[in-house]
């Protein structure tokens, strides 16, 4: 069971990876479509013909050179987090999930083969012979159950399972509520009432 419980936890664990690594590689291209705009209008403004009489004005004096720098630099961040933002809602959207689906195509394909190999490893273990030769009882096969069983194994009271499962039956047995029960409908009943 603990073999099993860790198979899962590592299971989840990649399907986890994928979906952070996804969401990194979204955002990475997204950032870089959003740096596209204030990119081209930082280059068109500082390789134009007229970028120093944008910066120095129409006076030609160095005195509000930062100021105009400071501000091309505001209104391209400005402009990179409104692409961005937009970006990230647009993508939200069926028509761009081919796009989002080529782009984690890798991802998908890697993360199939490590749940594949996960799930192979946690059939063999769910098919070995020990597992297979259950010595719990179907009826004691519920949660309440196998919860007792596991106290009397921690405890001390049962050394083996079928000790843990004849412990189990006689305080049934001895119980006021089971005494009076079939004992081929011990396990439904409890299973109906939880």
């Amino acid at each position: 069971m603990q073999e099993l419980e860790k198979n899962a936890f590592s299971r989840n664990e990649c399907i986890r990876a994928f979906k952070k690594e996804s969401n990194d590689r979204q955002s990475l291209i997204t950032s870089v479509v959003a740096l596209i705009l204030p990119m081209t209008l930082l280059g068109s403004i500082v390789f134009s013909n007229h970028a120093a009489s944008l910066m120095y004005g129409s006076t030609g004096t160095t005195e509000n050179i930062w100021t105009r720098v400071v501000g091309l630099l505001m209104l391209s961040a400005f402009l990179f987090l409104i692409v961005y933002m937009l970006s990230k809602e647009l993508s939200k959207y069926k028509v761009f999930w081919p796009i989002k689906k080529l782009i984690n195509q890798d991802l998908e394909a890697n993360l199939r083969l490590e749940v594949e190999a996960i799930d192979r490893k946690a059939s063999k273990i769910i098919n070995d012979s020990i597992l297979k030769d259950s010595k719990i009882p179907d009826k004691f096969l519920s949660s309440e159950f196998l919860m007792v069983i596991i106290k009397y194994m921690e405890s001390g009271q049962a050394s083996f399972i079928k000790e843990a499962v004849y412990a189990l039956q006689l305080d049934l047995n001895n119980t006021g509520y089971y005494a009076k029960r079939d004992a081929s409908t011990i396990g439904k009943e409890v299973f109906i009432r939880s």
